[in-house]
């Protein structure tokens, strides 16, 4: 199983209400390609004092080709231009094996 984690830092400013529409839009995505065994995303909650990330994906593959069909869709690719890049201070991402 391949494990896919991405963290978001926003930018300062980021308008009320547009990380709700980008975790729709992703969730929504997600949930019309079988490739996708299981997929959550969400605002990190304020738990720990360490400086985290504002924003996170966990989502889960059979394989690394199912993966790629999800990180190369089309509509992924609307996304990511459309609601998220324009407000990404900071990335980070892993895929992983389990």
């Amino acid at each position: 199983m391949i494990i896919h984690v991405v963290a978001f830092r926003w930018k300062p400013g980021i308008p009320a209400g547009h990380v709700e529409e980008v975790q729709a839009q992703l969730n929504e995505f997600a949930a019309t390609l079988p490739e996708v065994r299981s997929y959550r995303c969400g605002s990190d909650v304020g738990a720990s004092d360490m400086g985290n990330f504002d924003f996170g994906i966990v989502a889960e593959f059979d394989n690394v080709d199912d993966w790629r069909v999800y990180d190369k869709h089309p509509r992924h690719q609307e996304i990511r231009a459309g609601v998220v890049r324009p407000w990404i201070d900071e990335r980070a991402a892993v895929q992983f094996e389990s």
